[in-house]
């Protein structure tokens, strides 16, 4: 998936409306137990496109300045902390069981095979942000 870089600031709070409620709460309750977190209702959430049936948002937040520094050198020197939100698409649970695909993503989770799950909606779930590319595989 890739995200939606050249939206301009504007359009971005619109985007922090379109999640439900119950995912905005778990998020600033993962945010607020994370001591590195600035702010966490500070959040900022970006489209990402690539995802075929589901509504994909990366949600980041500023991290605290180490040292405590204040200034503009050391807003450089910020981390973001990031999270995937997937809201799922309308209608699709007619063609698979939801219930089948969350153990298996649980299952995954916990034994350490792609994203961890860190909370579930009901129309969702929010999930590691692993930061990857897709490679084109050459046929041999």
């Amino acid at each position: 998936m890739v995200a939606i870089e050249n939206q301009s600031q504007a359009q971005r709070p619109a985007e922090s409306a379109r999640i439900p409620k119950e995912a905005r709460r778990l998020l600033h309750d993962l945010a607020a137990a994370w001591p590195n977190v600035a702010d966490c209702r500070a959040l900022e959430v970006v489209p990402l496109k690539g995802a075929m049936t589901n509504e994909v948002y990366q949600v980041r937040w500023l991290t605290a300045p180490a040292g405590g520094e204040a200034g503009a050198g050391a807003l450089k020197e910020r981390e973001v902390r990031k999270v995937l939100v997937r809201i799922y698409g309308d209608g699709v649970d007619l063609f698979f069981d939801r219930d089948d695909e969350l153990r298996t993503f649980e299952c995954m989770s916990r034994h350490g095979q792609g994203p961890r799950l860190l909370g579930r909606f009901p129309n969702g779930r929010i999930e590691e942000f692993i930061h990857a590319r897709v490679r084109a595989h050459a046929n041999p």
